[in-house]
């Protein structure tokens, strides 16, 4: 048992790294280059093995309810890697049948982080009871977007805004998750709690940002008609 903990913590820091790293090159190399689709598939397995190697630590290690939250964060982050890249498969088919199946898991596993964190808010308010409360509903949100689409043909630059939206959402939440688990050890033992705070909001707000200017600008760029050249 010592022996798995060790390998998935292993695996988890590995695999989270590598992601942080190689998530940048997409976002800066020429999109549907050869780098920027390996460079983006490197990601989606890596967030894979960080969302598989967090619930094997939160299962085999003794139970703490911030690391059951960051188990949750993991597979939020890895579902909007997968959903993001699959988006690029189903330009015209819409989702197959084992993205449904991801689709109600996620579900399922958004419905017991809400109510996971009412139960924890009924006892006494925290930090961790709101955050598993919010997650959980920015978890739903996706998840039910997906189901609506189940059995529809999907609009023509549907797969193109789910595609970069959901792999940057991907890349904050990871980071996110990242800045929060190593503010204490670069900061010190006494974090000051607004220190603590802004590791949770800024990641978010900058990135939100950032993906709101994108998705702006492609909308634009797709609505102007094309010029067409007469020849005289």
């Amino acid at each position: 048992m010592e022996t798995l903990i060790k390998l998935s913590l292993i695996t988890h820091i590995a695999a989270g790294t590598i992601a942080l790293l190689t998530g940048l090159i997409p976002m800066l190399a020429k999109k549907g280059s050869r780098l920027h689709n390996r460079a983006g598939l490197l990601y989606v397995y890596c967030m894979i093995a960080v969302a598989a190697s967090a619930v094997l630590l939160c299962v085999f290690q003794p139970f703490k309810l911030f690391r059951l939250f960051l188990a949750g964060i993991a597979v939020f982050s890895f579902y909007l890697s997968f959903t993001g890249w699959r988006a690029t498969k189903q330009k015209k088919t819409g989702p197959a049948f084992g993205d449904r199946v991801l689709t109600f898991v996620t579900l399922a596993v958004s419905i017991g982080m809400i109510g996971f964190g009412g139960w924890l808010l009924s006892q006494s308010f925290s930090v961790v009871s709101v955050l598993f409360t919010f997650f959980g509903v920015l978890t739903m949100t996706f998840a039910v977007q997906d189901v609506r689409l189940i059995g529809k043909t999907p609009e023509a630059q549907h797969w193109f805004f789910q595609h970069f939206t959901r792999m940057g959402g991907s890349y904050i939440s990871a980071f996110t998750a990242f800045v929060v688990v190593n503010i204490g050890r670069i900061a010190g033992d006494h974090v000051p709690a607004w220190l603590g705070l802004a590791g949770w909001i800024a990641p978010s707000l900058i990135g939100g940002m950032l993906i709101g200017r994108t998705v702006r600008y492609y909308k634009i760029k797709f609505s102007t008609p094309k010029k067409v050249a007469v020849a005289v």
